[in-house]
């Protein structure tokens, strides 16, 4: 056991330090958070769990061992594309190669002669992240646009079983958020005025180490309708997140100036989920889940606030709004586990949500705009030891901005962005 508890403080620790931006999936949310709701399609509301589940339905864990505690890996790769019109004609660039690793932790423990369990988790709950290098400008320059946006979270729960048919849950959701992009770091064009430095050149800008903490909740329920079947359910407040204590770098073309940054509006979403838990036959599991993700109130038009210049320039402050105006979205999700014997398990699921990304805000910095994901998952368990496996593939979504508003849209009409995704995850879990 002290080489459980070691194993669980190493990856707390690297997922503490090391957080990386996730490809998005269900906009910048995963598609399910942990190796068995990844291999189900994220269709795991209404399912029972471990330590595994410790990230989903908090009222899952009522019925799990006395003791259990997870590891896990998830490696995300997504291909990216970006096609521009330029003077001198269209441009397309494929995005560098990107690996993405992800931790995950999960512990909890059922008091002896109490209804009631305790566990925490740590995961990354989502992100985004591009890297397009020599792209033409409109300057007449070859440049990079890069970003990367990622979110871990710790949560603490108790879950609370009623009765037998009923269970309770609760968690208090602690987030780390990190962001930083480039848009042409290396070009610069004066305005009308040709004085360097003023609100109407174009600056060249690099920003880094925009970071928040936030605070979130999430409460959910069980219930059991008969033998066969388990409904659930679980809602999610909104995070309370300000990205600030960043840097901005601006390319005034003879000089290079350091502004303080921050970025406003810019949150996680309120979500509700509701699923269901059927089994017709025994090993069979069939789960289905619906979600509702608040992206309007979370992802509007968030502001890029920069001040205290380290030179003395004209352009002291300003304030950059892109203009996202991300939709809600609806995700459905269905999962399919069948245990062959004690020892294996297979498992397959299907996960669709309509891109929250509207054609006339696309932007090839914060693209989100995968829809459908085909997934499979294998468990193996052995004594008191599981290890599952899952893969998912984000088929290719490709989608074309014709707005002509600069202010909207700086790349010009016909921006077109192609985004897909394969994601590989690996967990242990020990039961005791």
């Amino acid at each position: 056991m002290k080489k459980v508890f070691a194993a669980l403080g190493t990856a707390a620790l690297v997922g503490a330090i090391a957080v990386a931006p996730a490809g998005a999936t269900n906009g910048m949310d995963m598609i399910g958070y942990g190796t068995r709701a990844i291999g189900m399609g994220g269709a795991d509301v209404a399912v029972a769990g471990d330590a595994g589940n410790v990230s989903g339905n908090p009222a899952a864990v009522s019925e799990a061992s006395p003791s259990s505690a997870e590891i896990g890996l998830t490696l995300l790769m997504p291909t990216m594309s970006v096609t521009h019109n330029t003077m001198a004609g269209p441009d397309s660039v494929d995005g560098e190669s990107q690996y993405f690793p992800m931790p995950q932790i999960g512990y909890v423990h059922r008091l002896k002669d109490s209804p009631l369990a305790v566990g925490f988790g740590l995961y990354a709950q989502g992100g985004m992240g591009v890297d397009f290098q020599g792209l033409q400008t409109g300057m007449g320059t070859e440049d990079e646009l890069t970003s990367q946006v990622s979110f871990m979270r710790f949560n603490p729960l108790v879950s609370y079983k009623v009765n037998e048919n009923v269970s309770l849950g609760g968690t208090l959701m602690v987030g780390y958020s990190q962001c930083e992009f480039s848009m042409y770091p290396g070009t610069y064009s004066p305005g009308q005025d040709g004085t360097p430095g003023t609100g109407d050149d174009f600056a060249g800008m690099n920003v880094t180490g925009l970071k928040s903490f936030g605070f979130a909740g999430r409460v959910g329920a069980q219930v059991k309708v008969g033998q066969m079947v388990r409904v659930g359910a679980t809602y999610t407040s909104e995070s309370t997140i300000k990205l600030d204590d960043g840097n901005a770098e601006l390319n005034f073309g003879q000089m290079k100036v350091n502004y303080d940054a921050e970025m406003q509006d810019f949150t996680w979403p309120q979500e509700f989920e509701a699923g269901i838990a059927v089994t017709p036959a025994k090993g069979l599991t069939v789960a289905a889940d619906v979600k509702w993700i608040n992206w309007s109130a979370a992802i509007d038009k968030p502001t890029l606030k920069i001040s205290n210049p380290d030179q003395p320039v004209p352009m002291t402050s300003r304030d950059i709004t892109f203009d996202m105006s991300w939709e809600d979205q609806w995700v459905y999700a269905i999962g399919v586990e069948y245990a062959l014997n004690a020892m294996h398990t297979l498992r397959a699921g299907y996960n669709y949500g309509k891109s929250p990304v509207p054609d006339a805000n696309l932007s090839p910095l914060f693209p989100a705009t995968v829809e459908q994901h085909l997934t499979a998952g294998y468990g193996l368990t052995i004594g008191q030891w599981g290890i599952n496996l899952a893969y998912e593939h984000a088929f290719e979504n490709t989608q074309v901005n014709n707005n002509a508003n600069q202010q909207v849209n700086p790349f010009g009409p016909g921006l077109e962005v192609s985004h897909s995704q394969n994601t590989f995850s690996l967990e242990a879990t020990y039961r005791y």
